[in-house]
């Protein structure tokens, strides 16, 4: 389960069902729209360019920000110490060189490449529906293996977030992880023979996209991404 973030689309979804029926709100948001760009003096073209192909990107951010702008009038999520509350779209994972067009050449690890990931037993039947989830970056201070944090953050419902999540997570934070490394024990990739699975680290102020073996022991300065259940 998510909690209140489920119930808040469910919610969403029936005031967007309430709205559409209604003439009036396309009358209105038409004529809202035409206002502003009457005063701000911008070309109607501009606007018209949001309903194109062109368009559709700038378009997709006024909806997320919309979206944002109106769950901060929504009930209250309580979060914990060392949460955050992430939008995450389960899009396709970008390719290694979109990757290395936003991390920076050199930036990323070579599991990227394309090749196939599985998810952890602890992840198999995610829902992987776009909305938002709440990560916890969690920091053991000891010494512990992979699957010792993964079965110990089951008992709080937690579980690990993959490399799909850790990527989502980090646009909206970016600057995590050049204070810890970050690692996401919920899916991993093959290489050499062994599991690697995906981490966010920086050096040099660089950020970093990279690699870890998963059957390791960890150093008690490490930070974990999991995600409440």
């Amino acid at each position: 389960m998510r909690g209140k973030p489920n119930q808040m689309r469910c919610v969403m979804r029936k005031r967007v069902s309430e709205i559409e029926s209604g003439a009036g709100y396309f009358a209105g948001l038409v004529s809202g729209l035409m206002e502003l760009t009457r005063e701000k003096s911008v070309p109607f073209e501009a606007i018209y360019r949001l309903v194109t192909p062109q368009g559709r990107k700038t378009l997709k951010k006024m909806v997320d920000l919309a979206h944002e702008d109106w769950l901060k009038g929504q009930s209250v999520i309580c979060l914990v110490e060392n949460e955050y509350f992430v939008p995450v779209s389960y899009a396709p994972f970008p390719s290694f060189s979109e990757l290395e067009q936003e991390f920076g050449n050199g930036n990323v690890s070579i599991i990227f490449d394309g090749r196939p990931f599985n998810k952890h037993a602890s992840c198999v039947n995610i829902a992987e529906t776009p909305g938002y989830e709440i990560f916890l970056v969690k920091h053991f201070n000891r010494e512990i293996k992979s699957e010792d944090a993964i079965v110990e953050m089951d008992k709080f419902g937690y579980r690990p977030a993959t490399h799909i999540e850790a990527y989502e997570f980090q646009k909206k934070n970016p600057d995590l992880q050049s204070q810890f490394l970050l690692i996401a024990l919920g899916s991993f990739a093959m290489d050499c023979g062994g599991r690697c699975l995906a981490a966010l680290h920086s050096i040099s102020a660089r950020r970093i996209f990279g690699s870890y073996w998963f059957d390791r022991r960890w150093l008690a300065d490490c930070r974990f991404l999991f995600v409440r259940k």
